[in-house]
């Protein structure tokens, strides 16, 4: 029997970051059962467990754990190699896919990508935008974009982009309602605040200033939704005072819809990151779109307020 002992490595590192054979399934265009059938010759042919299946938990053996951290170098190693030969001379093509969050996405990934296929017509691009919560790579995902430092060990980070909350409410609001002058000022006036889908947990905390100057204020909404367009929507019509990330409503401060409140203040900095796993190395097509990607942002309004960090 000849076997592809690349095409083996390539299979469990996808497994094993999936932690999930439905996931896997899902994320390789076939079934659970093809996924087990692939992994039980494999462990027959290597002569040991690589998973346990006594509990309900997707979890490596020992040796499924050795073989991984292994097989991930062997399969960046080729992966590279790969895109270096030929990614001079290729154009982007074949298929990409993104997941960003909701609102960032719609409002700014979504047009970079339109004008992206534009210029790389042969490339096909699929773009999954979640409202919360976060995408990982079992979602069949080539490349993340995430809201705050990622805590995903296997993944190649690149930052992207830097922002900051500011608050903000519209001229109508404010027609009705004195601008406050100070954070304490809040207490006085109808909030918009985010909630935990699910859990429905309030986020009410609004932070501002630096590490050692930092101050928080806790404030109680009249309105509080689970969504972020939600909160937009609601500030634009007047309902109240909004902490929004200054990159989704710059347009708005632009063009008067919206009115930048206490601007002497900093608020929470927000950094930009894009993730792809380490399987998949310098892969041509992500290398473009995350050279555009990145310098697209940097043309957009709301992005200025710190260098990348270190």
């Amino acid at each position: 029997m000849i076997y592809d002992e690349v095409g083996d490595l390539r299979f469990f590192v996808m497994l094993a970051e999936a932690q999930s054979l439905t996931k896997a399934a899902r994320g390789m265009g076939t079934s659970p059962a093809v996924v087990s059938r692939r992994l039980a010759r494999l462990e027959g042919r290597l002569g040991s467990c690589l998973v346990n299946r006594s509990t309900r938990r997707f979890k490596l053996s020992e040796t499924g754990q050795i073989l991984y951290d292994r097989a991930l170098r062997i399969v960046t190693d080729i992966t590279d190699l790969e895109a270096e030969i030929s990614s001079a001379e290729r154009m982007p093509q074949g298929s990409l896919n993104v997941g960003a969050p909701l609102e960032l996405g719609r409002r700014l990934i979504a047009p970079f990508v339109e004008a992206f296929n534009r210029r790389y017509p042969e490339l096909k691009i699929g773009l999954a935008l979640v409202s919360e919560g976060r995408h990982e790579f079992g979602d069949c995902l080539d490349l993340i974009v995430r809201l705050g430092m990622p805590d995903t060990p296997t993944a190649i980070v690149t930052h992207l982009a830097s922002t900051m909350r500011i608050l903000c409410a519209s001229p109508a609001y404010l027609a009705r309602n004195p601008a406050p002058e100070t954070l304490q000022d809040l207490a006085a006036h109808d909030c918009l605040c985010l909630r935990r889908s699910k859990s429905m947990t309030l986020v009410n905390r609004w932070t501002f200033g630096q590490e050692e100057g930092r101050e928080a204020i806790t404030v109680q909404p009249r309105l509080s939704s689970t969504s972020c367009e939600v909160i937009h929507d609601w500030a634009l019509s007047g309902q109240g005072v909004a902490y929004k990330l200054m990159c989704d409503v710059h347009d708005d401060l632009k063009s008067g819809k919206l009115v930048h409140i206490l601007p002497g203040l900093s608020g929470e900095v927000i950094d930009v990151y894009a993730l792809r796993p380490h399987r998949q190395g310098a892969r041509a097509n992500v290398d473009v779109f995350l050279r555009e990607l990145r310098a697209y942002l940097g043309r957009c309004g709301g992005f200025s307020y710190r260098p990348a960090p270190g």
